[in-house]
């Protein structure tokens, strides 16, 4: 199953808007750099080590749903949430459900565009070859 950074990204964005946090809170909670936090939600320069190590330190995130989206996003369908998070969750409830909307439509539309990729690719291709032939 190949790895989409940009997906990466914007599911970690996702996690970060339900937890409220900046790229400078989620540094901090990481104990990482903004800079990295900031390359990794833009799904751009840094390693896979780099996004294990912030992972590592989000206990109740399902990286498996981070890196591959796939299962839920916390680790445990039954997690003790805080007060503070389950009031929160629970007030803005129709806000968090309207972002995985968006969500969603920005996956699909990373899809789309990486199957047109593949497209102009081939068709690129194609032409090269007949291309040759004249």
């Amino acid at each position: 199953m190949a790895v989409n950074l940009e997906q990466i990204g914007t599911r970690l964005g996702f996690y970060m808007r339900i937890k409220g946090l900046d790229i400078f809170a989620m540094g901090e909670r990481t104990n990482t750099s903004a800079a990295l936090i900031s390359n990794i939600v833009s799904g751009k320069n840094y390693s896979m080590d780099d996004l294990l190590s912030v992972l590592n330190k989000l206990p109740n995130l399902n990286s498996h749903w981070v890196i591959y989206g796939e299962g839920n996003i916390f680790k445990e369908e039954n997690i003790a949430l805080s007060s503070l998070d389950a009031e929160l969750m629970h007030k803005n409830r129709m806000k968090h459900l309207t972002e995985m909307q968006k969500l969603l439509e920005v996956l699909d539309e990373i899809e789309r565009t990486k199957k047109n990729t593949t497209r102009v690719d081939e068709l690129k291709a194609r032409i090269s070859e007949l291309t040759k032939k004249l």
